[in-house]
């Protein structure tokens, strides 16, 4: 028997006996096992299988969790209402609920109009609706997820070719100097 405090013994019903958690122990009496896991971030469940493979790291259909730019908080998908000229739309975008930041603002959002056939639709049995407004919001967040990665890839387009540029601009500088150089040993 070891000495341990009561916040690390755990009573065994089959033994009936107070056993301790404590891993410094030789033998320990305990051993712990991780069943199931979830992201840390969006608290989506993962068994443990997966969770060893993806070291953690969230690995669902939408690409993972998606960080604020302002905060680096964890980000959420919203579907909003936006009237216009008689018409109410509705948009999917990402948006932060720690500060003020959407997806809106940097024009990575993705029409939600599916949704609004499926709403008060009074042919189907509501089971059917269901499925069919799930499968809608997969699709739309798919569509988001691509809108996505087609900004963040326009994006390093831009700072590829801002570095491209550099790059040219330094091996001409360096040509200069080099050319310099030679003139002044020649000159000498």
């Amino acid at each position: 028997r070891h000495l341990s405090p009561l916040t690390l013994t755990y009573h065994a019903t089959a033994s009936r006996q107070l056993t301790s958690g404590r891993s410094d122990i030789i033998p320990p009496s305990t051993s712990v096992e991780v069943e199931t896991a979830y992201c840390p971030r969006c608290l989506t469940f993962c068994d443990s299988a997966s969770a060893s493979t993806s070291l953690g790291v969230c690995q669902k259909d939408t690409g993972g969790c998606k960080d604020c730019p302002l905060c680096f908080s964890p980000v959420s998908i919203s579907i909003d209402k936006q009237a216009s000229n008689d018409n109410t739309h509705l948009i999917c975008h990402y948006v932060c609920g720690h500060c003020p930041w959407s997806s809106i603002d940097c024009g990575v959002t993705v029409s939600a109009d599916k949704l609004l056939k499926y709403s008060n639709n009074d042919n189907m049995d509501e089971h059917e609706a269901e499925k069919q407004r799930m499968a809608a919001i997969s699709e739309i967040m798919k569509e988001l997820e691509s809108s996505f990665q087609q900004k963040v890839g326009e994006r390093n387009q831009e700072g590829d070719v801002l570095f491209h540029s550099i790059g040219e601009m330094w091996a001409k500088r360096e040509q200069d100097e080099e050319r310099r150089k030679r003139m002044m040993i020649s000159s000498t």
